[in-house]
């Protein structure tokens, strides 16, 4: 994953005597030259260097001071401090971004790609910082905004309205992404997770299937996912009139998974919506082992359409957001934000993305 840095200079000592193209650049007891010593060797004043530097076509500067001011830089091998840089302007050309530690797998690596890439693509320095779960994780996030001082935040996890106000007060000009929460962020609504639930039920009742089971996983950093998923699968079973899900766990380990499958009713006419595909191929390893055949005798849906999931024996129906790979308008929603920019293309985006389609392959 591309991510970019902003480094601080460091000591040493520097002579500044002119020793030849390419002799003051830093190394071992090499002090890191500065915009004065550019403005000495070129036999001007610092703020002449800074208009050359910085491109001011507002101040007449002959072309014979660029050119002695650019071998200056080269000779000396100067190079801008970002972060003295980021002083002067009140923020720097980084953009933070904050994953929701929930953000693993093929998909939110295809996901965070895009972010990064769009970024990338728009100009701007990429840092990425993933919150975690300690109750200190949002107080830790702020930090790194203060130390970064980005110019903006794009944020893809759930923070309360105190950090979101926080990271502005610590320095970041833009805060924008997911809506910040009033209380606990695990509780804010994930819309497109519960679109996955919702998919997966359709998809089952399509194929005549009356009942759903739900494969829920043991204690993890994902369940919070796998209950947003639910509440769509429960949704999608009540706007049916098809009966409540029922729900098991099932664990990530192939014999406790045989007898999480094996202590289960038969329960003619249904089928199981797994949390995500690891889920659901833990439910063909299980089958296989008790000789049930998938799927007329266990029927199972996944979700995220990982790789390994097309290559399961029966191959895995899974589902998955429209255009995860595409992620169509998202540079234009991140430029726009980081613009300062207040539109409903933001809502616009969310909704978009909060949209799912099956793809259809043998386990259903």
């Amino acid at each position: 994953m591309p991510v970019g840095s902003v480094c601080a200079a460091s000591g040493g000592a520097y002579s500044g005597r002119r020793r030849g193209r390419g002799a003051g650049r830093v190394g071992a007891g090499v002090r890191r030259p500065t915009i004065r010593d550019v403005a000495k060797l070129s036999g001007v004043s610092v703020a002449t260097v800074s208009y050359v530097l910085n491109g001011k076509e507002s101040q007449s500067i002959s072309e014979e001071t660029k050119l002695r001011v650019a071998a200056a830089v080269s000779e000396l091998g100067y190079v801008r401090n970002p972060v003295g840089t980021a002083l002067r302007r009140g923020h720097s050309n980084v953009v933070l971004v904050v994953l929701d530690p929930t953000f693993v797998g093929d998909v939110s690596e295809r996901w965070n790609g895009a972010v990064i890439g769009a970024l990338s693509d728009l100009g701007y320095t990429v840092v990425t910082h993933t919150l975690r779960q300690e109750a200190e994780a949002e107080a830790e996030a702020v930090k790194v905004v203060g130390s970064l001082q980005p110019l903006g935040v794009a944020l893809f996890a759930f923070v309360t309205v105190r950090t979101h106000e926080e990271m502005r007060a610590a320095g970041a000009r833009h805060v924008f992404g997911f809506p910040a929460v009033e209380a606990d962020p695990d509780a804010a609504d994930r819309p497109w997770e519960r679109a996955i639930g919702r998919a997966q039920v359709a998809h089952l009742a399509e194929r005549g299937y009356g009942r759903v089971r739900y494969a829920f996983p043991e204690p993890s950093t994902r369940r919070v996912v796998a209950e947003h998923r639910l509440r769509g699968v429960r949704e999608e079973c009540g706007r049916r009139g098809m009966p409540e899900p029922e729900v098991f766990t099932l664990p990530l380990d192939r014999p406790r998974a045989v007898a999480a499958l094996s202590a289960l009713e038969p329960s003619p006419g249904s089928a199981i919506c797994a949390a995500d595909d690891r889920h659901a191929l833990a439910v063909l390893a299980a089958a296989s082992d008790l000789g049930r055949l998938v799927p007329s005798e266990v029927a199972v849906i996944g979700a995220e359409d990982t790789v390994e999931g097309g290559l399961a024996l029966p191959a895995l129906t899974t589902t998955r957001l429209v255009d995860s790979d595409g992620l169509a308008g998202l540079r234009v929603w991140l430029e726009t934000e980081l613009s300062g920019e207040r539109t409903p293309l933001g809502r616009a985006f969310w909704a978009s993305a909060a949209s799912a389609e099956v793809v259809v392959r043998r386990s259903t």
